[in-house]
């Protein structure tokens, strides 16, 4: 329980900067359209956390601006060769190995949501298959980041203690 109110506190104090520090519009014209259109309609305005978990434009507003800024990844974790060099850059960053790299997922990230009652608002949201789509793709909710996350993927920001039960 400490260690649930402790993560809670630092996510509390740096989430407003982790927010503002860009705009998904900065990194030009290669992003998802629907993200763009939801950048410029929040502008200014405050929204929750959770408010992500049923807007899938501001979800994908949120995960966009981590695959930019915090380099969240890979496109496809099941694809070795393709994934290499995200993996090695990874490694670099941390300076450790590539297998050491691939052990900090989202999936065991202490800012990865998994609680029954946050799976099932997503599982909601997304719909009929909800229920198989979050088991398949070991989805959570990212508290760092607010966005439906996939366990096997990382970002730069990744902190060991997780997941959120």
């Amino acid at each position: 329980m400490k260690k649930r109110i402790k993560l809670r506190s630092i996510v509390s104090k740096i989430k407003d900067k982790i927010l503002t520090e860009g705009v998904l519009s900065d990194w030009g014209d290669n992003n998802t359209p629907a993200a763009l259109k939801k950048e410029k309609e929040i502008k200014n305005k405050k929204v929750k956390p959770e408010d992500a978990i049923t807007d899938l434009d501001l979800n994908t507003l949120n995960r966009n601006q981590t695959v930019k800024e915090y380099r969240y990844g890979p496109l496809n974790p099941d694809d070795e060769k393709g994934s290499a060099k995200f993996w090695e850059d990874k490694a670099h960053m941390w300076d450790t190995t590539v297998e050491a790299a691939k052990q900090s997922r989202c999936g065991n990230c202490g800012a990865f949501d998994q609680k029954k009652s946050t799976l099932g608002k997503i599982e909601k949201a997304i719909g009929e298959e909800g229920k198989t789509i979050v088991k398949n793709a070991n989805i959570g909710f990212c508290e760092f980041f607010w966005f439906k996350c996939a366990g096997a993927r990382t970002c730069d920001a990744w902190v060991g203690g997780g997941p959120i039960k």
